[in-house]
């Protein structure tokens, strides 16, 4: 194959600077990718600047429940106290993010991101009383920049390349064009191509950059790989424009044919690998979560005192407190009931994690997925970062109660030397 030569670039770049519609789609890609890319990098700042308070804000409240606690006496009061302090916003968490934050801020606002460290059970509290859906697979509101961009850029593209040698076949130039040619079409087409992955790239990354510079967290080594994400991108589709610019066929049924890949790869594909994936890995029933739900409050209810003394036994070094009474009664309960819906609650977190590898696995079926999973691992708000946060904050709630429950159970109380012990999650 022989390369383009500096006439042909001179030439192509003349050509394609002389058609008003590439550089009118060209000019609205870069304004709906800008608009677009400042509001992520806006909203990354702003969480980023929320998290930098997280230290200041608990040390706040720790000062607060401290100050109280030195006015208390050890005893049933200070016991109910240290149980609110329990189950309040001590035991808050937040799922920690990676430097391109920007290309996946939009799904803090649909994953359980903010999950908080309880004496309550969480699988309680947090159930979702809608239709059982997958977070790690589910979007909402308005696609972020890295879907914005796998939605636009092919179509972008197919405009630029789309009926190029065909116009001039329907024109009558392309054997006129073939016989002036002395190295043949093959250099031309390059060039032309070319000019046209300069563009698409060039406008992508300039749109596409305000998410990232925005951002104080980010860094330069994670926007030289989503530049590199995004040129590969805008390559393959615009040598998928080149190949159907080849086709024997009209300049509308190219552009028409190029509209149909589109809509296979970007659409059709991603929604068949979610079917595939909830086919293959089905979440569980839902009225059977709720079945074993009930059963474990209801066998905790009825074993209030039973489950109190087994606790006393299992934990020697305090005092037992017989009968149990409110709160020490209803820790136990708790305790007992996720230890029974353990089973239920980590089978849908495996069905939901095997979902989302399974998609993961075949994204290359589709561009547009790989580059917004791409630009999710950046951002640290993947299916595989968001299980590592979930692991870490059950850990940290099994301190938690580990120092607290012991406070309620013997009825005086945590104190206030006691609670700068506290656990604190470090992600």
């Amino acid at each position: 194959m022989t390369f383009p030569r500096l006439i042909h670039w001179k030439s192509e770049g003349l050509r394609l600077r002389k058609q008003p519609l590439a550089w009118f789609a060209l000019l609205a890609l870069f304004l709906i990718l800008t608009a677009s890319a400042t509001s992520a990098g806006l909203d990354s700042r702003a969480w980023r600047e929320a998290a930098a308070r997280d230290s200041a804000v608990f040390d706040e409240r720790l000062r607060i429940a401290v100050e109280k606690l030195h006015s208390s006496a050890p005893g049933p009061a200070n016991a109910i106290a240290t149980y609110q302090l329990g189950r309040g916003d001590l035991g808050a968490t937040r799922m920690p993010v990676e430097a391109g934050l920007g290309l996946g801020v939009h799904r803090l606002e649909f994953l359980p991101v903010q999950l908080k460290a309880s004496l309550d059970s969480r699988q309680v509290a947090a159930r979702d009383p809608g239709p059982l859906k997958n977070p790690l697979l589910t979007d909402s509101g308005l696609p972020g920049v890295p879907a914005m961009a796998a939605l636009l850029l092919p179509l972008v593209a197919l405009v630029l390349c789309s009926g190029f040698l065909q116009e001039e076949r329907e024109q009558g130039r392309l054997e006129l064009l073939r016989v002036q040619s002395t190295y043949g079409l093959a250099p031309v087409l390059l060039a032309a191509l070319g000019w046209r992955l300069v563009a698409l790239w060039a406008v992508s990354v300039v749109a596409t950059a305000p998410a990232l510079l925005l951002d104080l967290g980010s860094n330069s080594l994670v926007l030289a790989k989503w530049t590199g994400a995004l040129g590969v991108f805008c390559a393959t589709w615009v040598v998928l424009g080149g190949l159907l610019s080849r086709l024997p066929i009209s300049g509308a049924a190219s552009m028409l044919a190029g509209l149909g890949v589109w809509l296979a790869l970007t659409f059709a594909a991603p929604a068949g690998l979610v079917m595939m994936a909830e086919k293959e890995s089905p979440i569980p029933s839902r009225l059977k979560s709720i079945v074993a739900l009930r059963d474990a409050q209801h066998e905790s209810e009825d074993n209030e005192q039973a489950l109190a003394e087994a606790w006393y036994a299992e934990h020697p070094e305090v005092q037992a407190q017989l009968p149990a009474t409110w709160p020490a009664s209803f820790v136990t309960r708790v305790l007992d009931q996720d230890l029974a819906l353990e089973p239920v609650v980590y089978e849908f977190s495996e069905r939901r994690a095997e979902q989302a590898d399974l998609v993961s696995r075949w994204s290359w079926m589709s561009p547009g997925l790989s580059l917004v999973l791409f630009g999710e691992r950046l951002a640290g708000t993947d299916a595989k970062n968001h299980a590592s946060y979930v692991e870490a904050v059950n850990a940290f709630e099994q301190r938690w109660r580990d120092f607290l429950v012991p406070s309620v159970m013997n009825r005086k109380g945590v104190s206030a030397t006691q609670l700068q012990d506290l656990p604190r999650f470090r992600g």
